[in-house]
């Protein structure tokens, strides 16, 4: 490898080291804390689905969520405590979410009782 292509190697991963926050979550990521009900809810979107009930800790009321969060698997009757990364979508489609979730870790997880 050249001098300048080794050169060049490095700046390009500076940059791409520079752009990860000290905690590992990407500096365009806002970090939310998500409750996410033991049960999803019927929605409508492009077709009538299940969507997840969601709700920040400071909020009594759920709300649904159309979105999927990469790397989370909901598991009926299970109600959990999510810390997400959420991104802005560059162009996303007329019918796409202005977001991108992915789940950073698994606060809490709280089986039905019984």
């Amino acid at each position: 490898m050249s001098a300048r292509r080794a050169s060049s190697a490095l700046v390009i991963l500076a940059v791409v080291v520079g752009c990860t926050a000290p905690t590992g979550v990407p500096a365009q990521e806002e970090v939310l804390t998500l409750q996410v009900a033991a049960a999803k809810a019927p929605c409508v979107g492009e077709m009538v689905d299940s969507c997840l009930q969601v709700r920040a800790p400071d909020e009594d009321a759920w709300r649904l969520f159309y979105d999927p969060i990469e790397g989370f698997q909901h598991e009926e009757g299970v109600r959990y405590t999510l810390e997400v990364g959420r991104r802005t979508v560059p162009n996303p489609p007329a019918d796409g979410s202005a977001y991108a979730y992915r789940l950073i870790r698994i606060i809490d997880r709280e089986p039905p009782a019984g």
